[in-house]
Order: C-alpha cells, then sequence, then structure tokens
C-alpha cells in the first residue's frame, strides 16, 4: 500500500473507529453507517463482506454463541456449569481472565436451560447483603408478605421447594463475582443452607476474573471456599488453537477459504497472548487492512497494520514505552497495550461494573490440540489419573500380538455383535468375509438392522461424553494395522470389553488410552426418520418433530412444523452448544444428540 498523507491517515483511522461501532456494534449496513463508509473508503460495509464471500462479520467482538469455540479449556467450563445444574452440585465457579469467553458460556449456559431452570441472573454484584438478596427474589419474581428477613427466607425456601416438588431446577448466577463484598458472599453461603437431607435445592454459579478465587482463599471465606464442588478456570488459547479458532469463526461466516497466512497468524498469536477477544480484533483489522488493499489474503503485514491501528486509536498507546531492539519484547508489550484497552471498557460486556485490571500477559506454551468433539470434556472427568495405574507396556505388546494373528474383518463383526447386543439386536451368526474397508463393512451391517453409523474422532472424555457404546479402532503401534472391540460400559473406573483386548475383559483407562488413539464408530437409530437435509418452508411431520426436539433440549424452535428461520437459528444454536459443525440442517450428528438429550422417549444404551 502506497504511503499516506497525514490527513489520508487521520482519514483512514476515522473509518477504522467507525468499522469498531458500525460491524462490530451490528449496526445497519444502511444509512449513517454506509455513508461513513462510503465517504471514507469508497465502499460499503456490504461490499467489505461480499469481497470476502462473508455472510456475517466472523471477527465480531460481542458474545456469539454462534461462534462458540468449543476448545478442551472451554468445553470442559460449559460442561462443568451443566454438571453443576443437573446433578444439583450446589456451589460452582468459573473463572478466567477478561476477554477469554466467559460471558459467551454464560449466555449459552442459560440460552439452554432457560426453558428448564429459574435462573437469577445477577450482573451488578457490588451489592449489600440486603440488596442482593432483595434483587434475587426480584428476579424470581417471588411475591413477599412483608420485608422482614424471616418472612423473606420462607418465602424463598417455599419457592424452592415447590420447584424441588416438580424437578426444575433453580439457579442463582452471578457475573463479575470477584466484586462481590465478602458480607455478601457470606450471605450466598447462608441461603446454600436451603436444602432437604437428599439434596440441594439451590445451585450457586460464580462468574469472575482469578481474583475471585483468591478472595475465596482469604480466612473470611474459608466456610464458603470448603463447600465449592466444582471448579473451572479458562485459560488463553494456545497457539495451534488460535489458528484454529480462526478457521472455525470463518467457516461459520461463510468462507472456508478465506486465508490468513502462517506468519499473519503468528502474530495474531503473539499480540493476543491466546485471548479469544484480543484475537477477534487483531484479525478483523487484519481483514480491512487486506480489503483496503485489494488483497484476498490476509499477510502478515495486514496483522501488523491493524495492530498499530489500534494501539494509536487505543487510550493505553499513550503509555511510555521504553525503547527495545527485542521484536518478541515489543510484542509482549503490544499485547499488555491490548489487554489493558479491553479491560477500560472497549469491549461490549453484560456486566455494568468496571472489570479490574487484568495481571501482566504471560506467553502461553504450545500444547497439542485436542481432536474437535461434540462437546465438553466431562465435568466430573477425574477418572484420569484417579484409580489409573502406571502404562503396563506388557499389555501394549499383548494386544500388538493379538493384532497380528487376528483378521481386522472378523474383529469389526465381533464388535458389531456386541453393541447389537447392547441395542437388543439380533446378532448376525454367520461371518462372511467382506471385500471392502471395516468403515462400509460396518455401515452395511448397520443398515441390515435398522440403524445407523457415525464416525468418531477424538478424546476418549469426548467418546465418554457422548455416551453410547462404540466400536473402537484398536492400533498400538498406528502403523496401519487395527482391530476392532466393543466397549460397552465403565465401571469402578475400568472399561468394559465383552470380547476382551490383551487377555483382559476390564482394563483401565491408561491401559487403553495406550492403544487406541482416538477413532470410533457409534451405532444410533433415527427413530423419526428425520431427513439430515431438509429444504426451506417445508411443512412436514418430520420438520413438527424436529421442531419438538429442539424444545425439549432448551431450544425454542417454535411448533409451525414449517422448516423457518427460527427452526434454524434453533439447530444452530443446539449446534453451538454441542461443539458441532453448525450447518442449520439436522446433520446425522446433530440428530445423535438430540435424541441423546431426549433419552427418556428415545432409547439407546449408554455406557454408564
Amino acid at each position: 500500500m502506497p504511503d499516506l498523507s497525514d490527513k489520508q491517515r487521520q482519514r483512514r483511522d476515522s473509518g477504522l473507529k467507525r468499522q469498531d461501532r458500525d460491524i462490530h456494534g451490528k449496526r445497519s449496513h444502511e444509512g449513517v453507517a454506509d455513508s461513513g463508509y462510503r465517504r471514507n473508503f469508497g465502499v460499503s460495509p456490504v461490499n467489505y463482506l461480499s469481497f470476502f464471500n462473508l455472510n456475517d462479520d466472523p471477527f465480531r467482538i460481542t458474545p456469539d454463541i454462534a461462534y462458540f469455540y468449543n476448545s478442551p479449556e472451554h468445553a470442559t467450563a460449559l460442561l462443568s456449569l451443566e454438571y453443576c445444574m443437573k446433578e444439583k452440585a450446589g456451589f460452582c465457579i468459573l473463572t478466567g481472565e477478561p476477554g477469554t469467553g466467559k460471558t459467551t458460556i454464560l449466555r449459552l449456559f442459560v440460552e439452554k436451560w432457560k426453558d428448564r431452570a429459574e435462573i437469577a441472573l445477577i450482573m451488578t454484584p457490588r451489592l449489600s447483603p440486603e440488596e442482593f438478596f432483595m434483587a434475587i427474589l426480584e428476579d424470581f419474581k417471588i411475591s413477599l408478605p412483608s420485608t422482614s428477613k424471616n418472612d423473606m427466607l420462607k418465602a424463598f425456601r417455599d419457592f424452592l421447594l415447590g420447584h424441588a416438588d416438580n424437578d426444575k431446577r433453580v439457579a442463582i448466577i452471578v457475573d463479575e463475582a470477584q466484586e462481590l463484598p465478602d458480607t455478601t458472599l457470606e450471605e450466598l453461603r447462608l441461603l446454600s443452607n436451603l436444602e432437604t437431607e437428599k439434596e440441594k435445592l439451590l445451585q450457586i454459579i460464580l462468574i469472575g476474573q482469578p481474583e475471585l478465587r483468591d478472595k475465596l482463599l482469604g480466612k473470611p471465606l474459608r466456610q464458603l471456599n470448603s463447600r465449592i464442588t466444582i471448579r473451572s478456570q479458562l485459560k488463553p488459547l494456545t497457539a495451534p488453537e488460535t489458528s484454529d479458532y480462526i478457521n472455525n469463526r470463518l467457516i461459520r461466516a461463510g468462507n472456508s477459504s478465506l486465508f490468513f497466512n502462517e506468519k499473519a497468524r503468528d502474530i495474531i498469536f503473539e499480540l493476543s497472548a491466546g485471548i479469544p477477544r484480543t484475537i477477534n480484533l487483531l484479525a478483523s483489522r487484519g481483514l480491512m487492512a487486506a480489503f483496503l488493499e485489494g488483497s484476498r489474503e490476509v499477510l502478515a503485514q495486514h496483522v501488523e497494520q491493524g495492530a498499530a491501528d489500534v494501539m494509536e486509536t487505543s487510550p493505553a498507546s499513550s503509555v511510555p514505552v521504553a525503547p527495545t531492539s527485542s521484536r518478541r519484547t515489543v510484542l509482549v508489550v503490544v499485547a499488555l497495550l491490548l489487554v489493558a484497552a479491553l479491560a477500560g471498557g472497549v469491549y461490549y460486556a453484560l456486566t455494568t461494573t468496571e472489570p479490574a485490571a487484568p495481571p501482566p500477559v504471560q506467553p502461553v506454551p504450545p500444547k497439542p490440540v485436542a481432536g474437535q468433539v461434540s462437546s465438553a470434556r466431562l465435568a466430573n472427568r477425574s477418572t484420569a489419573g484417579k484409580g489409573s495405574g502406571v502404562p503396563d507396556g506388557s499389555f501394549a505388546a499383548a494386544v500388538s500380538a493379538e493384532i497380528s494373528r487376528s483378521d481386522t474383518n472378523q474383529t469389526a463383526f465381533a464388535a458389531f455383535n456386541s453393541i447389537a447386543a447392547a441395542w437388543d439386536l439380533p446378532r448376525f451368526t454367520a461371518f462372511e468375509k467382506p471385500g471392502t474397508d471395516p468403515w462400509t463393512y460396518l455401515s452395511q451391517l448397520s443398515r441390515k438392522r435398522g440403524m445407523e453409523l457415525i464416525q468418531f474422532s477424538g478424546s476418549l472424555d469426548g467418546l465418554l461424553e457422548i455416551g453410547y457404546p462404540p466400536i473402537l479402532q484398536i492400533n498400538p503401534a498406528d502403523d496401519g494395522r487395527e482391530i476392532y472391540v466393543a466397549l460397552t460400559g465403565v465401571s469402578n473406573q475400568e472399561f468394559v470389553l465383552p470380547s476382551g483386548l490383551g487377555g483382559k475383559k476390564r482394563i483401565t483407562r491408561r491401559e487403553l488410552e495406550s492403544v487406541w488413539h482416538g477413532k470410533a464408530f457409534i451405532l444410533w437409530k433415527n427413530y423419526k426418520k428425520i431427513p439430515s437435509q431438509i429444504p426451506d418452508g417445508s411443512h412436514t411431520q418430520e420438520t413438527a418433530i424436529l421442531q419438538k426436539l429442539l424444545v425439549q433440549a432448551g431450544f425454542n424452535a417454535g411448533k409451525s412444523g414449517i422448516f423457518d428461520q427460527k427452526t434454524v437459528d434453533a439447530i444452530k444454536s443446539f449446534q453451538g452448544s454441542k461443539g458441532l459443525k453448525i450447518t442449520g440442517q439436522p446433520d446425522p450428528q446433530t440428530l445423535l444428540y438430540l435424541y441423546k438429550d431426549s433419552a427418556y422417549i428415545f432409547y439407546h444404551p449408554a455406557l454408564k
């Protein structure tokens, strides 16, 4: 791009400020916003999106559950909240630095539970105990005979018992909970005493910055701290996750081929330190810089130019920076300035309080990216590290020996029969050697029993979370030689394999993970024959059933029987909550999860 005069640079920066306000603030692409773009750049924001073949702005900084990125950290955090609610676990806390995605997880969680639970959402936590309790009662719309504390507590207890009788959860969620006064936190602890002999009547979820953890460790709150049953912490993304995060948002916005080159991604990671909100800002500015240059590829120079614009328009840029010859040091300083801008209120947040200043950003060491799975790791999945002994080298050797003398397709046949038995389906009696690969062979067997098959690739926790008994591909040497075994149960932290493996029918987690590398097949049934693709506007019985399943899962799809935009939006929200690819169509993975969430109606065998 040619050098700009001071006047041109001023006009460009003015336009970039408007970009943050218009695009990220979701203002109309017409009228004032449109005229601003035409005046500054000679183009409209519609052209900005169409230039990159995007249906939506992929790096909007407002929390949007349709763009939820299912990293292992975020998946675990979401499932922790789910577990707290489902199991009536009492106290749960979720902490993370500003911009790590707490608000998106909160929105996703509330969206899923809003029709199945009574939720009081406290967004202004700097309240006295009396003000806090009144805010809770108002949120729950509880009528009070008087304002005496005794009458208020009695009314609240009656409210909780009434919902417990109907098996409906009641939760208090506090955002920016690090701002709660100690006396108000103590009031929360006392409210948690409202319980029966068998269960907690009230679930309390505290969401805040890392200062919340430190606060709870203080002596005045030691009783409250001892009652917390689930603790989850959001950490920044790693370098590979940052790259995958960028891809994920581009795909969901409609363009899977838009290219940020490797150097551009590296710079985004270094400047953002893996903070998703900062990644969005830098990637958005990089896109704009590429657009102004007419480039359909985002290069390192575009990201650097965008970062410079952020610093020029940020109040934090006035902070003096000591000169240095180390580029990495400069990048860390830039990251600190960006995070300071975020904490100072540049971005939209659900809370009206001012967030605490973030601590210095530390470089995040890269770690392997877990395979993308449908949803989070199990919240109480402490099975790893509990009861799992040291990996047994002799076990892996025994499995390798078993593979060398086994017929792959015959093991697939035997594994299918074991899973069929778990579904109460008739077994196949005669093995016929197929002339095809195991996937095609198992798919053929599935269809003969009126079932369908899905391929799984991910972690063991992801597989356990799905909960269907799978057929595992066993390949300890990862050398192309494999056998198949059925996993039909998990008992006392041991995995049950009916046909046995390595001479054992029950193995530990570590033994399993030493010979299984994340690939499996899952047998499932499309009970209502819902097609995986439904044309817009279709008015069918299958669409009505699909809408009912979505409503039962907590997503309002209406009940018109018409495949309309409301239904598509509900499917997308559901897919986002499970970490599935956002298609807006009831593809097999989506249907499997919908049937699973309605397990009391549609039977499937469970691992646990």
